[in-house]
């Protein structure tokens, strides 16, 4: 069923793990009953399809065509013919301007994919649930209000696809797909889900985001199967406690509600990978959360913490953690156990200093400090050799440690808004260096090491209003863009820069 797999990367644009995940779905049960397994063709068959990509030419080859893919042709109206296609398994009308679907479709009663995606559907097409040997059905991006009753009649469906429509609801009957593997009602304004749905224990895979749901019963425990959960952009304060029970659960997504706290049973998602809770108000993290060992990804940005767990420590696979826009005011010294990690995002604190273990972050590829209150940096910020980006801006810095020169990998410093004086010498060390931003501070010169630093292409020192002398910039042939606004940089020294520099974009002011 490769073709649902393609149609999932087009039109729901999940990524990684999601696809993972949705092309296990489409594996053909096991339990199908005898009389209709003998008319469905396995995942090897449907991929070794012919497809055919003219109507006309499928009506002159009725017997023959299986697959037919009339996407992106903008049809106004369902393809009556369609009728003859009697032995039609997959059907791909997305991207059309379809408003109704008519009787015709149920007499394709060997169909197991079909998908209007994208069209301009204004209610369900009913007849579909006729189609008894229908496996994936894909209706997202219509403006389809209701689902009927009946659709409880599609047994063998694995895949339901409804996102970016217009339901309210959903139908208890739903809860009688109990095949289904992959559910997909994003984009509504569906303010629950019916309880009903606690009878779909093979699912792997539901994302209710972006709708108004405000609360989850005990039903979300019967998800035992569940991988990904996306639940972000709803109206969530709390979670039950059978969230704990989803122990095969990979991906948690629940940025973006009214989260207050999380629970213990957190720590019961040991296979958990990314675990993403942007946007809520979460004041602290239970100390089970250090149990999530199998973390790669956690974004908690934008909460109400005021400190973390020292089990946070324990998080040794992790690669990116997100804790900007907090109220952080110290991290814990644990943070140095999370050698995996690449990429670490503090900004928007209340931070004063941090600790000496950040030198053991050695594969830290990004680190975001910004907006904080710090006044120094540790002298072990050196041994992060595999640092490209470092954000030190909107601090209270006086100085930089001269082990900076160490992080030979830089290429992105910015320490705009500091109180610096004076750069250290050693940064002319930092030769992979690019992007260099300090603007805003006290600077009355730079180090004449930099000179060194030939790879650099944007110097902004705008507005160190004592900076009278700048190095030798012969050598800055790469250099695209240099910013000296409010400055006392010589009128002479520009006129020279300007020479020296034909191909570099020089910012200043007249007065200078």
């Amino acid at each position: 069923m490769q073709h649902c797999f393609i149609i999932a990367q087009k039109n729901m644009q999940k990524i990684g793990l999601r696809c993972a995940v949705f092309l296990l779905l489409l594996i053909v049960s096991s339990a199908i009953p005898s009389v209709v397994k003998a008319q469905l063709l396995d995942t090897a068959q449907l991929n070794a399809l012919q497809t055919f990509t003219s109507l006309d030419e499928a009506v002159k080859n009725a017997d023959k065509v299986q697959k037919l893919d009339l996407s992106g042709l903008q049809m106004e109206e369902f393809p009556t013919k369609l009728d003859k296609l009697v032995n039609l398994r997959v059907l791909i009308l997305d991207a059309n301007r379809i408003k109704s679907v008519p009787n015709v479709i149920s007499k394709l009663n060997k169909l197991q994919i079909l998908s209007i995606t994208a069209n301009l559907l204004e209610s369900f097409p009913r007849e579909v649930t006729k189609i008894p040997t229908l496996q994936v059905l894909q209706l997202g991006r219509n403006q389809i209000p209701a689902l009927p009753t009946d659709l409880g009649l599609l047994v063998e469906l694995q895949v339901l696809n409804l996102q970016s429509n217009t339901l309210v609801s959903l139908p208890p009957d739903l809860g009688k797909l109990t095949k289904l593997t992959m559910l997909d009602v994003s984009n509504n304004q569906l303010s629950a889900l019916p309880t009903e749905l606690a009878q779909l224990t093979a699912l792997e895979y539901l994302d209710a985001s972006r709708n108004r749901i405000s609360s989850f019963g005990a039903e979300l425990g019967a998800w035992v199967n569940l991988k990904v959960l996306a639940l972000e952009g709803n109206q969530l304060k709390a979670l039950p406690p059978e969230l704990g029970k989803l122990v095969n659960l990979q991906r948690l997504e629940l940025s973006t509600n009214q989260i207050e706290a999380l629970g213990a049973e957190i720590g019961n998602l040991t296979q958990l990978q990314t675990l993403r809770i942007v946007g809520n108000a979460l004041t602290a993290l239970p100390p089970e959360v250090g149990k999530l060992t199998n973390l790669v990804q956690l974004d908690l940005n934008s909460n109400a913490l005021t400190a973390l767990p020292n089990e946070i420590g324990n998080l040794v696979n992790l690669q990116m953690l997100e804790l900007g826009s907090c109220k952080l005011t110290e991290v814990p010294a644990s943070l140095g156990n999370l050698g995996r990690l690449e990429k670490l995002s503090l900004n928007g604190n209340q931070l004063t200093k941090m600790p000496p273990e950040i030198g053991k972050l050695l594969n830290l590829q990004k680190l975001t400090l910004n907006g904080n209150q710090m006044t120094m940096l540790p002298p072990d910020i050196g041994n992060l050799t595999k640092l490209q980006s470092l954000n030190i801006s909107n601090n209270r810095l006086t100085t930089l440690p001269p082990e900076l020169g160490k992080i030979v990998n830089l290429q992105m410093l910015n320490a705009t808004r500091n109180q610096l004086a004076a750069l250290p010498n050693d940064m002319g060390k930092l030769l992979s260096l690019q992007k260099l931003y300090i603007a805003d501070n006290k600077l009355t010169s730079l180090p004449g090491a930099m000179s060194e630093l030939t790879d650099l292409q944007d110097i902004n020192l705008a507005r160190n209003r004592e900076l009278t002398r700048l190095p030798d910039m012969l050598r800055l042939s790469r250099l695209k863009k240099l910013d000296i606004l409010d400055t006392k940089v010589s009128k002479n020294d520009i006129g020279l820069l300007i020479k020296l520099l034909p191909n570099t974009e020089i910012k200043y002011s007249d007065q200078q």
